[in-house]
């Protein structure tokens, strides 16, 4: 069995969540990636989790509430979140595509990996 494991967004299944987002999951034993495609519009409500999470921006723009702090990010930006930090998440008026690095692996979230 190898030590590594090759796959593809174009291969990995998509769960729609809401009308406005939907999501794609790959996961190791422990660190999951979430490809998310958030539609104009969107207002993820505050949430934590124990996880720590680093969202990178493909497209578009996103804007985090992080404990009351607006943080925008736009194509190429990064943005680390520390574990149990209240955040929410809003989208404008366009598209935007983003992945978030979970890790440990996130119990709560579908997974289902691209193999």
């Amino acid at each position: 069995m190898p030590n590594y494991t090759v796959s593809s967004w174009k291969k990995t299944d998509k769960k729609t969540l809401d009308p406005k987002l939907t999501q794609q999951v790959f996961t190791t034993g422990s660190v999951m990636l979430v490809r998310y495609v958030y539609e104009p519009g969107l207002h993820f409500p505050e949430h934590s989790h124990p996880q720590e999470q680093v969202t990178i921006v493909e497209k578009g723009t996103l804007e985090f509430d992080i404990e009351g702090e607006k943080v925008v990010l736009t194509e190429g930006d990064l943005c680390a979140i520390a574990p149990n930090v209240p955040h929410a998440t809003v989208v404008g008026n366009e598209r935007a595509v983003a992945v978030s690095i979970f890790t440990p692996v996130r119990e709560d979230v579908i997974i289902q990996t691209g193999r």
